[in-house]
């Protein structure tokens, strides 16, 4: 039956072991005096233990009164790569281990996460109390680490005909041109889902197997035509200032933009940032025009 589930060749004994074991296994909470280690000292007192995965621990531990999230990864945990294990930190007096502050940008905690429910997948397992599809963890992991999930792909079909040029403005955020000589702006699934207001995002456009089966069940892109693209585009770039910094944006020329097709965005945006005294405010540039966006 194992040969059967994985298909195509033998497995070694080691291999056959391994898959049996991964098998019988499932998530649990466990007692902090039955770890296999201590990490008293380094993190603090274990409040909560729970076994994800084979060597693979959620703890959450209490230090200073500051109570903090982490995983930790033993040397033999057979889900976790060479790769994954190097994005983890080294503890001097606990060698082999590894330890991936969940709440730390760069922690490797994406990483963690999709390689666990990588492995439950491909060994057959129950996915317990996860949400989160294989997909939906490596996108999330593509924000913060393209060097280990490769960046967001640019997206080849749009609502409007197929892409035949594209210009990245930041990784996952792409202004598209299609056959039918349309420009849009591509936002990926993560990006617009929490860096786009909602109001913006209903100027969007979707594929229409995203609007069949939910664009939040498939993962899929939002494109807005270069009009209603505005808005969205200046969020974003508040939000990812690589984008302004890259100077493929012309941000008078969309302040203008903003102005002219949406003015009673600008007001209630210009009556906010007054309000909190934060000084951004979307004003006037008549000699940029709008032409914001130029491959």
């Amino acid at each position: 039956m194992i040969r059967n589930l994985l298909g195509r060749r033998s497995l070694s004994e080691e291999e056959v072991a391994e898959l049996k074991a991964a098998q019988k296994y499932s998530p649990k909470n466990v007692s902090p005096n039955d770890l296999p280690f201590d990490l008293v000292a380094e993190l603090g007192s274990v409040q909560h233990a729970e076994i994800i995965s084979p060597g693979v621990y959620f703890l959450i531990v209490e230090k200073d009164s500051e109570r903090t999230e982490v995983y930790v990864v033993t040397e033999d945990a057979p889900a976790i790569s060479e790769e994954a294990r190097n994005y983890g930190q080294d503890i001097s007096d606990c060698p082999g281990l590894r330890v991936y502050p969940l709440h730390e940008k760069g922690s490797g905690k994406h990483i963690i996460d999709f390689e666990v429910c990588r492995y439950q997948v491909k060994c057959h397992l129950p996915v317990e109390g996860i949400t989160d599809s294989l997909l939906s963890r490596a996108l999330y992991g593509m924000e913060e680490y393209p060097d280990y999930f490769g960046t967001f792909p640019v997206p080849f079909h749009t609502p409007r005909g197929s892409t035949v040029r594209h210009k990245a403005l930041s990784n996952g955020v792409y202004w598209l041109e299609t056959d039918r000589c349309e420009e849009m702006l591509a936002v990926c699934y993560p990006i617009w889902e929490a860096d786009i207001s909602i109001p913006e995002q209903e100027l969007a456009e979707q594929l229409a197997y995203d609007r069949m089966q939910g664009i939040n069940n498939t993962l899929g892109y939002l494109f807005f035509p270069r009009q209603s693209s505005c808005i969205p585009l200046y969020e974003l770039c508040r939000l990812h200032p690589q984008i302004e910094e890259s100077g493929l944006v012309d941000m008078k020329a969309l302040m203008n933009a903003i102005l002219r097709f949406y003015p009673e965005y600008a007001a209630a945006h210009n009556a906010e940032e007054a309000k909190y005294e934060r000084g951004s405010l979307i004003h006037e540039t008549p000699e940029a025009g709008i032409e914001f966006f130029t491959f």
